[in-house]
């Protein structure tokens, strides 16, 4: 099964009412959906636009508020099995409190400092259970006093989410095809930072880096927007 799973389509839950939106749904982009493998059949295939909010909280760092996601990916089938395609992740900045040397109230003031999440070049989606596959990830550190090379993990050594669903995937709309869920980590490590050079300790005594399994978390609650390959 998918991350949302073929068999859990909104198509073959059409029965089932839609939960209303608590707020207006957001505009779906599909301009990212990647290519499909060559020989796929679009009719089997869709895009997937995942709108994700939440927090994070890594090593001393209290939670990030907000944070917001735009994951897009393709899944269906590809010679008679389940196949993927990992199309963006796209992130807005978050604040840090306190910025680089940790004093409240200065987000605002130099040297103000911003978390981004990027892809960190591995992502599969095929889960099992509330086991919601595997999407590696890295945070780039944003502030005028680091190059733009900052980043806390990396494509060889990325923070692997491995999130559970706590919340099951509901309809919330049919036209437009959308569906929600939460999901949450907190097991897994993140690294040290790296790219900033001399500035690097500085960042890994700010968010107290190393930081080991369980004492990181983040919790995400997404919408889901969903087009056949042949909508596209």
């Amino acid at each position: 099964m998918a991350l949302i799973g073929l068999a859990g389509s909104v198509t073959q839950q059409a029965a089932a009412e839609p939960s209303p939106p608590n707020d207006p749904l957001p505009a779906f982009d599909f301009t990212d959906c990647p290519a499909l493998p060559a020989g796929a059949d679009p009719a089997l295939w869709r895009c997937e636009v995942l709108m994700s909010t939440g927090t994070i909280r890594i090593g001393d760092l209290g939670e990030q508020h907000p944070i917001a996601l735009r994951l897009v990916f393709a899944e269906g089938q590809l010679d008679g099995k389940f196949a993927q395609v990992f199309g963006s992740l796209r992130a807005e900045p978050s604040p840090v409190p306190g910025g680089l040397p940790g004093i409240p109230g200065t987000e605002e003031l130099n040297p103000r400092a911003d978390l981004r999440i990027e892809y960190a070049g591995f992502a599969d989606f095929l889960s099992v259970g509330d086991r919601m596959g595997e999407l590696h990830l890295k945070i780039r550190v944003i502030s005028a006093l680091l190059p733009d090379t900052c980043a806390i993990g990396g494509d060889e050594d990325p923070i692997r989410l491995k999130p559970i669903r706590t919340i099951d995937h509901e309809v919330i709309s049919t036209d437009p095809a959308v569906l929600g869920f939460t999901i949450e980590d907190s097991e897994f490590a993140v690294p040290e930072a790296r790219g900033g050079g001399d500035l690097d300790r500085l960042v890994n005594r700010r968010f107290g880096l190393p930081s080991p399994s369980g004492a990181n978390a983040m919790t995400l609650t997404t919408l889901v927007g969903l087009r056949s390959y042949t909508q596209l």
